[in-house]
């Protein structure tokens, strides 16, 4: 009998892109044959919190839900009759670090907040998980911002900025989609050698390594440096976007039963 597999799955940009009217198609059918063969174990492992994600499936009425959720990119929970139940001590540990953390870095954040006025239109806000979370009005904004993190990062390495697109918050470095991923994987009695992980941007390199999964792939619209960090494991670079490159990704690691 084939080991059970942990299938980790970035959700906006890899499965979801806005221009889609239905919520992948395709790999809910590739999921659907794989589970005919072996046991497979679903992971949404995304920055939004569960109202936002629960909101799209339910609206786009998926076929089925996950068996579990990473959320903000740092909370984990088993996902039970589309409700949420939390990985005990999992959560606690992470609520405490983040507390620590913030705690220590607040006159840091303070001297952040006066530097970072000098961009137009940048938004501070309190985001679900951080006590500074920022909002840019382009990427190339972005990539400003995140060379004035730089000392403050240096000054506090226990801290990450985890950033996707022009959204960025911050986070206790050992708290990430990669992290969280093997915590799943140790509840479920399974490691690396049963994982695959897909993603597309900047804070899905923490899963796309070798140490957390064995598979590693990413879609066609990926960023070029997870494109870069895939490539140099070894992984599969999908030639189509979003969902569709998933399940190109999944017929190259799992080739036995691929779709027509």
């Amino acid at each position: 009998m084939l080991p059970p597999l942990l299938l980790s799955t970035d959700f906006d940009g890899t499965l979801v892109q806005d221009y889609e009217s239905e919520l992948a198609p395709e790999f809910f059918a590739r999921l659907d044959q794989l589970r005919q063969t072996r046991r497979v174990i679903w992971v949404i492992n995304t920055g939004r919190d569960w109202a936002s994600l629960a909101e799209i499936l339910v609206q786009k009425k998926v076929p089925c839900w996950p068996d579990w959720v990473v959320l903000i990119e740092r909370e984990v929970h088993r996902v039970q009759k589309q409700r949420t139940v939390p990985l005990a001590g999992w959560n606690e540990a992470c609520t405490l670090a983040h507390q620590t953390l913030f705690h220590k870095a607040r006159p840091a954040f303070e001297d952040l907040r006066r530097q970072l006025r000098r961009f137009n239109n940048l938004q501070m806000i309190v985001d679900a998980g951080s006590p500074l979370g920022l909002i840019a009005e382009s990427e190339e904004q972005a990539d400003a911002v995140e060379k004035i993190l730089e000392p403050l990062l240096r000054e506090i390495p226990e801290m990450h900025a985890v950033r996707n697109t022009i959204y960025i918050r911050f986070a206790h470095a050992d708290f990430h989609k990669g992290s969280c991923l093997d915590a799943i994987a140790r509840e479920e009695k399974t490691g690396p050698e049963n994982c695959f992980a897909v993603g597309d941007h900047l804070n899905d390199l923490p899963m796309l390594r070798p140490a957390h999964a064995s598979r590693i792939a990413c879609p066609a619209n990926a960023i070029p440096r997870v494109k870069e960090q895939v490539q140099r494991h070894q992984g599969f670079v999908s030639g189509r976007e979003g969902h569709h490159g998933v399940v190109e990704a999944l017929n190259h690691f799992f080739p036995a039963a691929p779709l027509p």
